[in-house]
C-alpha cells in the first residue's frame, strides 16, 4: 500500500506540504502535481520560524494554500507512558495534563497535550501514552503558516509516522536512524505502533564503521532491542517477532545488520521503502505525506 503512495505519479495531488522540525534542523516539502520539492535547512538557535521562512522563500513550488503535516522529531517532543485515569472521554485530555506535570519537563502552562495507545493484546494494560510539546515553540510555527495561508491538517510525532513503513501481519522491530538523532526502535504490526523506545547514546551511528561493530559498538544497543522485544512479547502479549528491520543513513548498513545479526536468532535485514528518488536522503517526509494522504 505505502509503495503506491511513495512513487512519483501517486503524488499528483495538488498543494501538499510537509514539514519535519528537528531540534536542529526543518525539513520542507512541497508536492504540486507530480513535482516535488524537498529541502533542509540549519536551525540556529532553535529559531524554526526564520528556517521555514526561509524555506518558503526558496521553495520552487508554492507552499501557499498548501495542506500541510507537521511532524515534531528529536527533541521536539515528550513521551511518558501512565495509567489511562477513570474518567469520561471527554474529560481525559484534562485529566491527563493534570497527572502528566510530575513526568513531563515543561511548564505547566505552556503544555500541548495529546494522547494515544499503542496496539497490545495484553486485556489487563490499561496505559496510556501522553505526548506533549511546548506552546511558546509550536504556536509561533502555526501562527506563521496560518499567515502564509497554509492549511494544517494535523501534527504528528516521529515515532507514530514511522508504523507507515511496515504493514506486515505478524510483528517486527524497526531500528531507525538519522544523522544527530536518538536511535528510535519500534515494534510494528500491520501498520500500527505497538511499541517505541529512544536509545541514546548512537547519535554518531551513522559514522559508526565496521571496525566499530567488530569492537562491540552496538551490544548496548543490541541489548535495547531485545528488551524491547520481551516487553512487546511478555507485557503486551504480542506474537513472536519475526524479524528486525534497519532503515539507518550509513555506508555501512550491511555490516551493522551483519554484527545485529550475531544478537539474534530472528532476521535482521535492511529495510528499502519504495521511495521516490527524492526521499531516499528524507524519508520522514516521505511518511508525513504518507500518513496525511491516509488520514483524507
Amino acid at each position: 500500500m505505502l509503495a503506491k503512495l511513495f512513487k512519483r505519479n501517486s503524488l499528483a495531488d495538488a498543494g501538499k506540504s510537509s514539514i519535519i522540525i528537528q531540534r536542529a534542523s526543518v525539513t520542507l516539502t512541497v508536492t504540486v502535481g507530480g513535482s516535488v520539492y524537498v529541502q533542509q535547512l540549519p536551525c540556529a538557535n532553535s529559531d524554526f520560524c526564520a528556517a521555514i521562512e526561509r524555506l518558503v522563500a526558496e521553495s520552487d513550488l508554492p507552499v501557499a494554500n498548501s495542506q500541510c503535516q507537521i511532524v515534531l522529531g528529536h527533541g521536539m517532543y515528550q513521551l511518558a507512558q501512565m495509567e489511562k485515569p477513570a474518567v469520561p472521554d471527554s474529560e481525559l485530555t484534562q485529566a491527563l495534563t493534570w497527572s502528566a506535570k510530575d513526568l513531563i519537563s515543561i511548564a505547566s502552562e505552556n503544555i500541548i497535550l495529546d494522547y494515544f495507545s499503542y496496539l497490545n493484546n495484553n486485556p489487563n494494560n490499561n496505559k496510556i501514552n501522553v505526548v506533549a510539546c511546548d506552546k511558546s515553540i509550536i504556536k509561533p510555527i502555526t501562527d506563521l503558516l496560518s499567515g502564509l495561508d497554509v492549511e494544517i491538517k494535523n501534527i504528528s510525532i516521529v515515532d507514530i509516522v514511522l508504523s507507515r513503513l511496515l504493514n506486515e501481519p505478524t510483528p517486527r522491530v524497526l531500528v531507525f536512524h538519522l544523522p544527530n538523532m536518538n536511535v528510535i526502535v519500534a515494534v510494528i504490526k500491520e501498520g500500527q505502533l505497538c511499541f517505541s523506545r529512544h536509545i541514546k547514546g548512537y547519535d554518531n551511528l551513522h559514522q559508526m564503521s565496521d571496525g566499530d561493530f567488530q569492537a562491540g559498538g552496538l551490544n548496548n544497543l543490541g541489548l535495547e532491542i531485545q528488551r524491547c522485544i520481551d516487553f512487546a512479547v511478555g507485557q503486551l502479549k504480542l506474537d513472536a517477532i519475526t524479524g528486525v528491520s534497519l532503515l539507518v543513513q550509513s555506508l555501512d548498513t550491511p555490516h551493522m545488520a551483519s554484527a545485529l545479526q550475531d544478537f539474534f536468532d530472528i532476521d535482521v535485514s535492511i529495510h528499502e521503502p519504495e521511495f521516490a528518488q527524492e526521499f531516499n536522503r528524507y524519508p520522514l517526509s516521505a511518511l508525513a505525506l504518507a500518513e496525511m494522504e491516509l488520514a483524507d
